[in-house]
């Protein structure tokens, strides 16, 4: 496992007091050494392209497949998914 900051402490105490995955945990260590408000937008920015494309993988993949189609996208923006008041 790898340690990036002397913070890291706090990190094994959260873990100790909740369920994370691996994957959060590493994070949680590479996130406890940024401190600065840029690389926060920075970092956010590179997560949401990575979502982003494989958001776009996982739709290429319905499309070809069949699942999502034109006539489907469609009916979609007739349809009226809203909760009603009472």
């Amino acid at each position: 496992m790898l340690y990036f900051c002397s913070e890291n402490k706090k990190v094994d105490e959260m873990e100790q007091q909740m369920k994370i995955t691996p994957a959060q945990y590493e994070l949680l260590n590479i996130l406890s050494c940024i401190n600065k408000d840029e690389d926060v937008a920075a970092l956010k920015s590179v997560i949401v392209q990575f979502l982003n494309s494989r958001l776009q993988n996982e739709m290429e993949k319905l499309w070809e497949n069949g699942t999502l189609t034109e006539e489907k996208v469609e009916a979609w923006s007739h349809e009226h998914m809203r909760t009603p008041y009472k």
